[in-house]
């Protein structure tokens, strides 16, 4: 059986091993009771919504996330404390290998009405500032790559997680009553075209894009959230 690829809001991995290495090193990353910051809490964020119990979890909304022992144990996990102070801890492999949460489900079928879009930005981008070898310059590595080596990242502090959800909220839409077409590998594909042509016109007005180095995104030194530098090219 082939190994499935996992999408977690900004972050591509070939395989769930893949995945939970990255957040485990996060985890050990920081000192216990200690917030997560910077792009590191995006990410890690984005991990929470897909729990299954995404929802409950996030109760009042999330005030920070943080690194602690378990409630039950002396393991290391991460703690959502919520705007109220309560806190709950969850665990990487509960949201990795679970049922994906309606919010998960809802974000990959968001991810598949914008793809066609996201690849011809990402051509008229290589053909408009490509060089002679048709290349281009990464805003975060400072290496010059090739369009099979780029990946299209949705610039801090609207991630394409954060551009889901406030979609979410902009519509009232209920995730618990959203259909989908299920096509191939990649996920879900809405059954109702007025959502997925709603969210294109959504994206194409709060996304702010740029071509980095595939996987750059998982560079271990954390971007926060940042006003846009120089070196950023957006893409049109």
């Amino acid at each position: 059986m082939p190994k499935k690829s996992v999408v977690i809001g900004e972050l591509f991995f070939s395989t769930k091993k893949e995945a939970k290495s990255y957040f485990t090193e996060i985890l050990n990353k920081y000192p216990l009771a200690t917030a997560i910051h910077g792009k590191e809490f995006d990410d890690v964020m984005a991990l929470l919504l897909c729990h299954p119990r995404a929802n409950e979890k996030i109760g009042s909304g999330v005030k920070f996330i943080k690194v602690d022992q378990g409630f039950n144990s002396s393991n290391r996990c991460f703690h959502v404390v919520r705007v109220n102070d309560s806190t709950e801890d969850f665990s990487i492999g509960k949201c990795i290998d679970g049922d994906h949460s309606p919010f998960y489900k809802f974000c990959i079928a968001c991810r598949k009405s914008v793809e066609t879009e996201l690849r011809a930005k990402k051509l008229k981008y290589f053909e408009e500032e490509g060089d002679k070898e048709s290349k281009v310059v990464c805003p975060i590595t400072k290496e010059k790559i090739t369009f099979e080596e780029s990946h299209i990242d949705h610039r801090e502090p609207f991630t394409f997680s954060a551009i889901v959800h406030f979609f979410i909220k902009a519509n009232g839409i209920d995730l618990n009553s959203v259909e989908y077409v299920t096509e191939y590998k990649y996920g879900n594909e809405f059954k109702n075209h007025e959502i997925a042509e709603k969210f294109r016109g959504w994206h194409r007005e709060n996304a702010t894009l740029r071509i980095v180095k595939g996987k750059a995104n998982l560079a271990k030194s954390y971007l926060g959230r940042v006003s846009n530098t120089k070196a950023d090219r957006m893409l049109n």
